[in-house]
């Protein structure tokens, strides 16, 4: 003990000498960097048969015991893989795939009346999420973990630490982390305690918080880092060729795992774009967009993000047209995120998070939804990917599978899939297969691959049904060769829609009405949009939640969807529904 100790790096409040001070509490931190050492000169030479490295949560994931006579040549005697197993979840013993994302300020403001902060929480729970984190402690509301009880939400709660910060006076700090736990230990939700973001907390606070939550709320949690250990995250946080996501070397830490940040530029509606923008410039992008997080140089890097929209759909003639090509990439780059994850579920993946999920002001990024509360591809690309059952294909090997995220298992389901043109045709034989899939599992079924034969552009749908026929997901693809592919759509051929709305139902604080969308066309209608308006302002009625949207529809074929909203978002009590898509001329129907 108290030998000579040097390192590649260390961390100010962890230095290399605490690896040998003999003191159990305290530790040497290094870069989260790779390849990293620390060397101890035992002063003369030494036998030993055995060296045992005590890492707190077992961080690094691999070893090298080397041993050396001059402190220059370095000889390896052992490697050991210690990759940590990511962390798991179960809820009353079963395991929970940990879907959702990150919550930062609740409103830029600070204005969040509980109303507000249901609607949030809720959208989370429509979207098939499992999950909120509360990023560095950023809502302090007591609405929030309520809304999060209330809607069944998990909550990994930060405390307001970040990047191994040191705060000035660490008993102060211990006292509040204290009282923090003590006051939200009531709500059943919060199931996650983080010490800092992306980084370790000094020792003196990270004993405390650790403290804090073991005599507060025995049983919950406590992980120190949001990113190392049991959990990786680190993004990427700027858009990537769908595919990427099936691969873990797209990863910083080369696997799937719990990731606590993934996320992507998000552009919403023509309507909510105009609001962000007010009485500046609305097209080409420019000023307010700019304050609004467009930034070139920032993580985010939108320009990415439009090449990828233009190199599929060409470059947009204004607002409205960009609007609506960004909903093609919102929805098949999200929904590739969770099914990446669904992919490898339990191998090496238990929950993802996304980078962010729920926007403070209006934005251009990382957001489900926008700040006037509507939807938009990103939204129902993280529904589809997120359903509780599920069926869906990876873009690489094409791989089917059936994920059951459920309590029960699912015994005798039928996947099938099929290939169809934009003409509506469908091109060979239909694929079937019946598979088990248990609780919190998935099972293969086949594989869809490319053939030559295949046209450059189509869509493959995939279908999961239980033993009666009963339609448990339903999930549809467009796929193409090239990304240039897609610009098929832009010469499909126009379909009409039409739409049957029922009567409004409900009571209490809350309206819904069922609508029934049919392809009259003789081709498919591509990304089909619903919009509930008030029939009286023709404003929208925000928030609105649809059992589905950015619909593909064959032709003939019909879809019945449920709205639902609350009261007092549409005071004349007199609904219209817009509906219109890609290809699709805009009608209203009342």
């Amino acid at each position: 003990m108290r030998k000579t100790v040097t390192a590649s790096t260390e961390d100010p409040s962890n230095p290399a000498v605490n690896a040998t001070d003999g003191n159990p509490n305290s530790r040497w931190s290094s870069e989260y960097l790779d390849n990293q050492w620390i060397q101890v000169d035992l002063g003369s030479p030494q036998s030993f048969d055995r060296v045992v490295v005590v890492w707190e949560a077992a961080y690094p994931k691999t070893y090298v015991i080397q041993v050396s006579d001059d402190g220059s040549a370095w000889t390896d005697v052992k490697a050991v893989d210690n990759t940590p197993d990511p962390l798991k979840i179960s809820v009353n013993g079963v395991r929970v795939f940990c879907r959702g994302g990150n919550w930062g300020w609740d409103e830029l403001l600070r204005r969040m009346p509980a109303a507000r902060m249901d609607a949030a929480v809720r959208m989370h729970r429509d979207m098939n999420f499992t999950m909120i984190r509360n990023w560095v402690a950023s809502s302090n509301r007591e609405e929030f973990f309520a809304s999060c009880d209330e809607h069944g939400l998990l909550v990994w709660n930060d405390f307001p630490n970040a990047w191994a910060m040191d705060p000035p006076d660490h008993q102060a700090y211990n006292d509040v982390a204290r009282d923090t736990v003590l006051r939200y230990r009531i709500h059943p939700s919060v199931v996650v305690w983080c010490g800092a973001n992306e980084g370790n907390p000094p020792a003196a606070i990270d004993t405390g918080m650790r403290d804090a939550v073991q005599s507060q709320a025995p049983g919950v949690l406590y992980q120190n880092n949001s990113a190392g250990g049991i959990i990786t995250g680190g993004g990427p946080y700027g858009w990537i060729e769908p595919e990427r996501y099936f691969s873990p070397s797209t990863y910083g830490s080369g696997s799937f795992g719990f990731h606590t940040e993934i996320g992507m530029p998000v552009v919403s509606t023509a309507e909510s774009t105009r609001n962000m923008v007010g009485d500046q410039p609305e097209w080409p992008i420019e000023g307010a967009w700019y304050y609004h997080d467009w930034s070139t140089k920032g993580n985010q890097a939108p320009q990415n993000y439009q090449a990828a929209i233009e190199a599929r759909l060409e470059t947009a003639g204004g607002l409205d047209d960009f609007t609506r090509k960004a909903q093609f990439v919102n929805y098949e780059n999200t929904r590739a995120m969770f099914e990446a994850w669904n992919a490898n579920l339990w191998k090496d993946a238990s929950g993802l998070m996304l980078w962010m999920s729920h926007p403070a002001w209006h934005s251009t990024v990382w957001q489900t939804y926008d700040y006037d509360f509507d939807v938009n591809g990103t939204y129902y690309g993280a529904r589809k990917g997120c359903e509780p059952l599920h069926v869906q294909a990876d873009s690489v090997n094409w791989q089917v599978i059936a994920v059951n995220h459920t309590p029960q298992g699912l015994k005798g389901a039928v996947v099938t899939a099929r290939v169809i043109g934009l003409d509506g045709r469908q091109i060979g034989p239909v694929r079937r297969t019946t598979v088990d899939v248990a609780s919190s599992a998935t099972t293969p079924a086949f594989t869809a691959g490319w053939t030559d034969s295949l046209p450059d552009f189509h869509l493959l749908r995939l279908g999961l049904e239980d033993g009666k026929g009963r339609v448990l997901s339903e999930n549809t693809y467009w796929r193409y060769r090239d990304t240039a592919d897609m610009k098929a759509l832009n010469s499909a051929k126009p379909v009409k829609v039409t739409t049957s709305v029922g009567r409004v139902t409900g009571s209490g604080t809350r309206r819904e009405l069922t609508a029934t969308v049919t392809n009259r066309g003789s081709a498919v209608a591509a990304m089909v949009r619903l919009a509930l308006l008030d029939d009286r302002s023709g404003e929208r009625v925000l928030p609105t939640l649809y059992g589905d949207n950015y619909l593909w529809l064959l032709p003939g074929e019909s879809r019945t969807v449920t709205l639902s909203w609350p009261a007092d978002a549409l005071a004349s009590g007199r609904p219209a529904l817009r509906v219109e898509g890609y290809n699709v001329p805009r009608t209203v129907s009342r």
